[in-house]
């Protein structure tokens, strides 16, 4: 007497396993199937590419004006300002204006956490601020001339973000040169 026989029912997954096994691997179908299968093909043949165009770009492109757009949005919206459109010049004067307000205590706070240094270091260090302050700043008279270069922006930018992580160093502790 099987299991089967006794009532007790095996789960259907190992039924069907059971009988997978035991089918014949070399099983040929009924009929010749390849008449079909190319009357197929013929009756819907496979597109042909024609000067297949890279999108990407364009998407690309579509989202980054539309997050420009929803910022400035955003912030007209949180300013309570009307969005208004201003020359290269204020906007680099602009930006120049945030930066100086946000280097200025850094400068502060850079020169009191650094002033236990030897006369020699500090020279250095500051002779490295002005060497990037004066880049700044003829980076900035060129992105000036040529607003519309955004290597030179990108440049300027760069310059920015060097001097304020030169800034932020605290060189009086040990090992925290770069």
């Amino acid at each position: 007497m099987t299991d089967h026989d006794k009532g007790v029912t095996e789960p259907l997954d190992l039924v069907l396993a059971r009988e997978i096994k035991n089918l014949d691997p070399e099983m040929r179908p009924e009929r010749n199937l390849w008449a079909g299968i190319e009357r197929q093909i013929q009756d819907y043949p496979q597109r042909q590419k024609r000067g297949s165009l890279n999108w990407i770009p364009y998407g690309v492109a579509a989202s980054l004006i539309l997050a420009a757009s929803a910022l400035l949005l955003n912030v007209a919206q949180l300013t309570g300002a009307q969005p208004s459109f201003v020359s290269t010049d204020q906007s680099i004067d602009m930006m120049q204006a945030e930066y100086v307000q946000v280097r200025n205590p850094m400068v502060q706070k850079f020169t009191e956490t650094n002033k236990s240094l030897d006369e020699k270091t500090l020279n250095d260090l500051y002779r490295n601020l002005e060497i990037l302050e004066q880049a700044r700043r003829d980076i900035e008279a060129q992105v000036r001339q040529n607003p519309e270069n955004r290597r030179l922006v990108e440049m300027l930018m760069h310059i920015h973000e060097q001097e304020l992580s030169l800034l932020k160093q605290d060189f009086s502790r040990p090992g925290q040169f770069m």
